[in-house]
């Protein structure tokens, strides 16, 4: 998942495509190896083979993916681009890509189960302790490379490493089937359920202790698509209140996979007693029901209300905190989920006798389950009914699984226990929702929009319109109407002639609606969730200046980083937004690979800006990235968007080595601006490139030096941005804000002064002197902000001395 998203992109449906293509093939593999196995003499041994395989077909993935990549943009020029044709080829890509080792993972626990229970009897117990440490291997797995293998070693070397583990596994077991080979058929265990067991059992048939097999087919069918479903569910509601690093979905996994585990130990533990099997599955799904129908209002408690999870504390109280939150809310609903598909095992029609056989029609449904269960949460459920009405009718669809086990008890129970459950789903049905975002004092919800990628908002309060994803990510907002717009202007007055323009993200759309009023034939807009475009275009038209009529604009519903991979386009300027640097899967916008396709999709002569939330990223995070870009374009340099001291944007923009900035373009890229806005030309209006021009970043360049770059392989972005940004909040850090900023933008023009700056060569001295103008006003906002009026009014003195009428 992780090395197919740099090429299938972070979109909800190429993520589908991946998980569909792996359920199947687990699915395949389930049944073909399952019978398959009655046949085979030494199911340790072709297991062990079955895990070379493993290896050796995951090997391929790599040179795999490379000529993919390679060739995207001829597959996507063929397509034309059609996103219904792109998600069949990538459909078709991952199948060729995941279906081999896929359908040998699905042999995997068929073979195993065969060789630790040659019948029913043993099965029943040692298959559910097969299936326990199995799970709680895969919590194992998820804790140590989400928080430490690929942060430590990187993605190239974790995945060597789990391909070698497979392969040693393999090996080890064959030896082992060698070293045991008296050992391993053992003595034929008999049924031991009285007289019955010589009946053999019709599918008409009901046995008080075992299901009939359309039961046992529904309820393996059930508990994948239930169980995936519920846990694309519970990702979603987290994301309302955490950081949704990486970081704190691998937390939200790991306690996921070992509730799964402790549901292995109970059912082991049942199976060795002489409860009723439909009684015991009855419970547990009514259980499940009401535990997962009051998860929504514990998680409201919990959070008091959605705030945000431990939001100033040091950042390994932030993860115990995570992992509080992910234990009160997961543990009880992920164990008795835990407990339905391993009990299964013993719950099994007793026509099922061939235990490597009937597991693999158990893994079959099963992963036919899971291959259902994230599509339709992920693209039905939450946009048809949102997360909390979506997570009500995962409990509801359990209680009905249970309601269903009852018809088929005794008629006590069944009068009994068939009221209960109507009682329980009417009951959930009528529990009040959450709200869906946390609102502020004065603070009004116009509208929202639930997706698999996120809840995108609208929010009122006074004259101040609001975007945001996921309660706390702020996308814009109309008070920042003047910034947004630069954020379009400065990369634009910087091309001495801009005509194709690129914009990767669009948020609110005002950014890319500023460029309209430059001399540009063509906008592209890359957004990646939908309901963006959908809220920006209702709630922001009015401040977007025709984005989403004007005919030169083509707003594309797709992975920024995918379709630069993909485009056969050329721009002169490609802009991209303001990337939170510590969001799971916004790494990869910030590494060398995504930088070096940026560069070799611009025109020559072109440049790249890509935009960075100062009060989001450290000093550590800031030279990180300044370092990776700088390694792709020659020259480097850094403009502000605003003089704000508490929420700042600056960009570094890219170019040929040798570019320079021209006076005369200037002139007529901003007199177009101020003339199209009817705003009167003055000093102000003819210098104001340069009062946003901060310096050349060569002068860092031994300084970052000491960076690791960003990379594909190694994410450092990505792994280290959240610990630095919950450093920050907690005052263990800075962000770069205020005095850390205004101290990087002194560091770089005392370094190389605006006179000896070879970028600059081309203006007039009294342009260069707007940039010492622009230095001094930024520290004159901070010390007005602060309330530090004489600090103020000396450095207003200063800026007099040298522009008397710029305050005016």
């Amino acid at each position: 998942m992780y090395q197919l998203s740099l090429i299938f992109g972070n979109a909800s449906y190429a993520t589908a495509t991946t998980l569909a293509t792996f359920f199947m093939g687990i699915a395949i593999g389930g049944w073909y190896w399952g019978n398959k196995s009655v046949k085979i003499k030494k199911p340790l041994f072709t297991y062990g083979l079955i895990e070379i395989g493993i290896a050796i077909s995951g090997l391929l993935l790599l040179p795999a993916i490379e000529i993919y990549k390679g060739n995207y943009n001829l597959l996507y020029s063929v397509t034309g681009g059609n996103p219904y044709w792109i998600i069949l080829l990538k459909f078709l890509f991952s199948t060729f890509l995941l279906i081999i080792p896929t359908i040998l993972m699905g042999g995997t626990f068929p073979l195993l189960s065969k060789y630790v229970g040659k019948q029913r009897k043993n099965l029943e117990k040692r298959g559910t302790v097969l299936y326990t440490l199995n799970t709680v291997g895969a919590a194992i797995g998820a804790f140590l490379t989400g928080f430490y293998l690929i942060e430590k070693f990187g993605m190239q070397v974790t995945y060597i490493l789990a391909i070698t583990l497979s392969f040693s596994v393999g090996v080890l077991a064959m030896i082992l089937c060698d070293k045991f080979k008296n050992k391993e058929s053992g003595l034929p265990i008999k049924l031991d359920a009285g007289p019955k067991n010589k009946v053999e059992e019709s599918d008409n048939t009901v046995y008080k202790n075992h299901l009939s097999t359309p039961q046992f087919i529904i309820l393996a069918l059930s508990s994948g698509f239930l169980a995936l479903s519920l846990e694309l569910l519970l990702f979603r509601m987290f994301a309302q209140v955490l950081q949704n690093s990486v970081y704190s979905f691998s937390a939200i996994l790991v306690v996921f996979l070992i509730s799964l585990g402790f549901g292995g130990i109970i059912a082991n533990r049942l199976a060795q007693t002489n409860y009723g099997s439909k009684e015991i599955l009855f419970l547990f799904l009514l259980f499940s029901s009401l535990t997962i129908g009051i998860s929504p209002i514990i998680f409201n408690i919990y959070t008091d209300g959605l705030e945000y999870i431990a939001p100033y504390a040091s950042w390994p109280v932030y993860l115990v905190e995570v992992f509080k939150l992910s234990i009160s809310i997961v543990v009880l609903p992920a164990t008795l989920l835990g407990t339905i598909f391993p009990f299964l095992l013993k719950a099994a029609p007793l026509k099922f006798r061939e235990p490597g056989k009937f597991v693999g029609r158990l893994i079959l449904f099963n992963s036919l389950g899971s291959f259902l269960g994230p599509l339709l949460a992920g693209f039905i459920f939450l946009q048809l009914f949102g997360l909390w009405v979506s997570i009500k009718l995962i409990a509801i669809l359990y209680a009905v699984l249970a309601l269903y086990i009852s018809l088929s008890l005794d008629i006590s129970k069944k009068v009994k226990w068939s009221f209960l459950t109507v009682i329980i789903i009417g009951g959930i049905f009528f529990i009040k929702d959450p709200a869906i975002v946390q609102l502020r004092p004065q603070e009004k919800l116009l509208e929202y929009w639930n997706s698999n990628n996120g809840v995108v908002s609208i929010t009122k309060s006074e004259n101040n319109l609001q975007m945001r994803l996921d309660n706390f990510y702020i996308l814009g907002d109309s008070e920042s109407l003047l910034v947004e717009q630069m954020q379009a202007h400065i990369p634009l007055f910087v091309h001495p002639s801009p005509k194709k323009v690129l914009f990767l993200g669009m948020g609110t759309g005002i950014t890319a609606g500023a460029s309209l009023d430059h001399t540009v034939s063509k906008v592209v807009v890359v957004e990646l969730i939908g309901n963006i475009v959908t809220a920006a275009k209702k709630y922001f038209s009015s401040w977007t200046n025709g984005l989403f009529t004007d005919d030169r604009v083509d707003i594309l519903k797709d992975d920024a980083r995918n379709y630069v991979l993909g485009t056969n386009e050329s721009f002169d300027v490609i802009i991209g937004d303001l990337f939170t640097p510590w969001h799971a899967g916004t790494g990869s916008l910030y590494t060398v690979e995504n930088f070096q396709q940026i560069k070799k999709t611009l025109n020559p002569g072109g440049l790249f800006a890509q935009w960075l939330p100062m009060y989001q990223l450290t000093p550590e995070d800031f030279n990180t990235i300044a370092a990776t870009f700088s390694s792709v374009f020659p020259q480097v340099t850094v403009w502000r968007a605003d003089f704000n001291s508490t929420r700042p944007s600056i960009a570094l923009i890219g170019q040929d080595l040798n570019a320079k900035l021209a006076q005369q373009s200037l002139k007529e890229n901003i007199s177009k601006i101020f003339k199209n806005n009817r705003v009167e030309k003055n000093d102000a209006y003819q210098h104001m490139v340069g009062l946003f021009y901060i310096g050349n970043l060569k002068v860092l360049k031994n300084n970052l030096d000491n960076y690791i770059l960003n990379t594909d392989d190694k994410r450092v972005v990505e792994f280290k941005a959240p610990k630095f940004s919950q450093q920050a909040n907690a005052l263990q850090g800075k962000y770069l804000v205020g005095e850390e900023l205004e101290k990087l933008t002194e560091m770089i023009t005392s370094e190389l002064p605006p006179k000896s700056d070879p970028y600059l060569s081309e203006l007039p001295p009294d342009e260069k002197k707007y940039i010492k103008v622009g230095m001094l006003y930024s520290r004159y906002i901070e010390h007005f902000s602060k309330g530090k009026e004489n600090e103020a009014k000396l450095v207003e003195q200063q800026i007099k001395k040298i522009a008397p009428n710029f305050l005016k």
